[in-house]
């Protein structure tokens, strides 16, 4: 009792520090002021995209109804969850939805920099860190900051889950107390960012790799002098405590967590569906047909002329012919490239084949009833396989990533690097980042009940699609304020990038020929390689699936490659601090001299 009342005393007295004040001063402005930003956002939406940002408004009025995601379609279970609940939450707690994301935001940018606090030792370096990544241009620019979408959780969600693990790495072989709050956080966080799309699958290895380098690191944290090379003397003297079973526990509660989380969400879809799965587009019987589809050979040489197109009309009809459960439904699928908005008789490119195969199926009178829906998808995959296995189907010869993504042939690589360098300068110049001229789209009704959802106005950007509009929207104050921000990122990134690789050589150095600092070099080494192999993994899986359309490189790797900023942010703050290290090397070497 004595200790905390001297340590509470000693931190009221750093605080008056005039100093501390000044700085305390900044941090709420700046906080304050990214508040508003988020507040006063031109946010926009387009609820005419029916699967997209009218799905997950749809989504969450069911959910404030109590019917969970409303009636069964082919919609109903075609997206994650995630980003609908946060919209519950600001309705519930009768917040706005720009004050909820402003929230999000600034605790994602101050559990990143504190987390950073047992390498920074200076507050004012940490500040500057939480403001590098509070105000980071692509939570400002509009896919990711005003549109009314899901992209704008991606940000702040990635920015939380890579910030807890490096706050549990730094503190792994610390106190017990520190330990279990950074291993609650990211059990909070990871299953949260996981539902938010259907690919977050990217950033799984670096969770996998880090806690269990993190467990490692806990098993023989009893033997200071461990090395991997002497693993056999440690073994001998090892011992176990109830300190480290309980960080090993925790190591392994944020897996625990997404695997309850996920058997909660297939209970929930059982219980108002019949079915137990959480994606019915990507996971159970029709995420299944859509593998046998993308990978069949339909005996032209489409694949070798024409990458765009996934799924050809003849790969249907071949698959008919094999299957006379989708046979069933040939009528409508025929109506797919004759009288759909689907396609104009030519073949569809992309994954939008999947949607419109849905809607064929929707239109014979499946998606009324998901059992009935999964059990037709079950038998058509049962004869799709059954096709390939007495060698009526051959599957193409072609590189496949994921199993309902496209596959790729050696000579469609390079158009992949093309569109991996244009995403890659994207995330590092924040290149055509702004908000401020988009339009809110919808009829009246449906965007009255979406602002009573958001408690938000869109007024000021709403346009009729039956009126002619000869004006476009003019930027409100806040998206010029925010527009300015990114510029100035823009123009100081070539500077902060030398900075950055400067700091990275320091790193390097250090974690071959320092000693005193060795293991904190090579952690930091270690988290930057794993960053820099998440980043790749992502890039390579963005540019793969977009890479069926050349046309729109540019839209498509702004819209899709978001994600990957946080990651670069990560990867140049960690850099940078390896600048901050060399007083502390300087002072060490200075002793040893003197």
């Amino acid at each position: 009792m004595q200790r905390l009342k001297s340590d509470t005393a000693s931190i009221l007295k750093k605080i008056k520090r005039p100093s501390s004040l000044i700085l305390l001063a900044i941090v709420i402005v700046l906080t304050v002021f990214r508040l508003v930003l988020s507040a006063k956002a031109p946010y926009f939406t387009n609820l005419y995209a029916g699967y997209d940002d009218q799905l997950f408004i749809h989504y969450s009025e069911e959910m404030l109804k109590g019917n969970w995601l409303g009636e069964y379609s082919t919609k109903a279970l075609s997206k994650g969850i995630s980003y609908s609940l946060f919209m519950v939450w600001a309705n519930k707690l009768h917040l706005s939805y720009g004050i909820l994301l402003g929230i999000f935001n600034i605790v994602a940018s101050s559990v990143a920099a504190i987390a950073l606090r047992p390498l920074v030792n200076n507050r004012w370096m940490l500040t500057f860190i939480y403001t590098f990544f509070l105000y980071s241009p692509v939570a400002l620019t509009s896919e990711y900051s005003t549109r009314i979408y899901r992209n704008t959780l991606v940000v702040p969600a990635v920015l939380l889950v890579i910030g807890c693990l490096v706050g549990l790495y730094f503190r792994r072989n610390g106190r017990l107390k520190p330990f279990l709050l950074w291993s609650f956080g990211l059990t909070i966080i990871f299953p949260f960012y996981w539902y938010i799309r259907e690919d977050s699958l990217w950033l799984l290895p670096l969770m996998i790799v880090g806690l269990s380098v993190i467990a490692g690191s806990v098993i023989f944290e009893n033997d200071p002098e461990f090395k991997l090379k002497t693993l056999g003397a440690s073994i001998k003297k090892f011992y176990f405590t109830k300190k480290q079973l309980i960080k090993l526990i925790m190591c392994l509660l944020p897996f625990l967590m997404l695997i309850s989380s996920t058997k909660v969400l297939q209970k929930l879809n059982k219980e108002h569906y019949g079915i137990s799965l959480v994606n019915d587009r990507t996971g159970g019987a029709f995420g299944d047909v859509s593998k046998q589809l993308i990978r069949m050979d339909d005996g032209t040489e489409i694949n070798q002329t024409n990458s765009k197109v996934w799924v050809s009309k003849r790969s249907l009809e071949k698959a008919e012919a094999v299957s006379p459960t989708l046979k069933s439904i040939a009528k409508n699928i025929d109506w797919i490239y004759h009288g759909s908005p689907w396609s104009g008789g030519e073949d569809i490119a992309g994954d939008i084949i999947f949607w419109a195969l849905r809607d064929a199926a929707a239109q014979a009178g499946y998606y009324k009833d998901a059992e009935q829906t999964e059990a037709f998808w079950r038998k058509v995959d049962s004869e799709l396989s059954t096709a390939y296995k007495n060698g009526k189907l051959k599957k193409k010869n072609e590189i496949y990533l994921t199993a309902t993504g496209d596959g790729k042939l050696r000579k469609d690589l390079p158009l992949v690097g093309e569109f991996m360098k244009s995403g890659f300068d994207y995330n590092i110049f924040y290149k055509n980042y702004g908000q401020g001229t988009d339009r809110t789209l919808g009829p009246k009704e449906d965007i009255t009940r979406a602002e009573n959802l958001l408690r938000h106005s869109f007024s000021e950007n709403w346009r009729d699609v039956n009126v002619a509009q000869s004006k476009p929207v003019e930027p409100t104050r806040t998206a010029r304020v925010s527009n300015h921000i990114i510029t100035v990122y823009q123009k100081l990134t070539p500077i902060w990038i030398v900075f950055c690789g400067i700091g990275f050589l320091i790193i390097l150095i250090g974690s071959l020929f320092s000693k005193k600092q060795l293991k904190m070099f090579r952690g930091m080494l270690l988290i930057l390689f794993g960053l820099m192999l998440s980043y790749l993994i992502f890039l390579i899986g963005v540019s793969w699936f977009c890479s069926w359309a050349p046309e729109r490189k540019e839209l498509f790797m702004m819209i899709y490659t978001g994600a990957g900023v946080p990651v670069i942010q990560w990867i140049e703050v960690l850099a940078f601090v390896g600048i901050l290290q060399l007083p502390i090397i300087a002072k060490k070497i200075n002793k040893k001299n003197s």
